[in-house]
């Protein structure tokens, strides 16, 4: 119990500090540097809060000691976009994805890391839930169900596996409006649920 709490309290502290530091480090370059080392730095910042926010959500159903496997793989996605991310925003790999306009290898990984990064987040929150009724395990999982297919929809549109036709992209809004209503809905309904008890 002890190690898990220093693994958080680990992972909490060096977040902090790293985002304090590259604040820091954006605010001097903004004003002393180059503006094309400005956007790098800025852009480094925001991958590393988006992704350290989503390893976070992961850590907290990981501490929790529920789906231990679940998180750990959202901690890990999480991790591998963020590198990802870094090298090539400072160009240490060439895919040329400053500003997210390139259509290239490396930059469709960073965006499906991203998508499956925010999803493992998402599903892991939703697994903090504790079903009251049968009723809202059902909405849970098929929840759960919407995101997975959001993100391999997602994912097979970003690697052009199926073309980006109307017809796609409108089953993948379809399904981004059930992953919404559900992620609103179930906890909701397992709050009624609670109250009625």
């Amino acid at each position: 119990m002890e190690k898990d709490f220093n693994f958080k309290k680990t992972f909490l502290v060096a977040m902090i500090a790293s985002l304090s530091i590259s604040a820091l480090i954006g605010i001097f370059i903004i004003l002393f540097g180059s503006f094309s080392v400005s956007q790098k730095v800025l852009h480094t910042t925001f991958y590393l809060a988006g992704f350290s926010l989503t390893g976070l959500c992961c850590l907290v159903l990981y501490k929790k000691g529920k789906y231990a496997v679940f998180p750990l793989l959202g901690i890990a996605i999480s991790v591998l976009g963020f590198l990802i991310s870094l090298l090539g925003t400072w160009e240490f790999v060439v895919f040329g994805l400053q500003l997210l306009a390139e259509v290239t290898y490396w930059g469709k990984s960073m965006l499906t890391l991203i998508i499956l990064a925010f999803s493992s987040a998402q599903a892991c929150l939703l697994l903090l839930i504790d079903p009251a009724k049968p009723s809202v395990k059902y909405s849970l999982f098929t929840t759960l169900s919407f995101i997975g297919i959001v993100a391999l929809i997602f994912s097979l549109l970003n690697f052009e596996v199926v073309d980006d036709s109307e017809k796609a992209l409108r089953v993948l809004w379809v399904f981004i409006v059930l992953d919404v209503l559900g992620t609103i809905v179930t906890p909701i309904l397992n709050k009624v649920y609670l109250m009625k008890n």
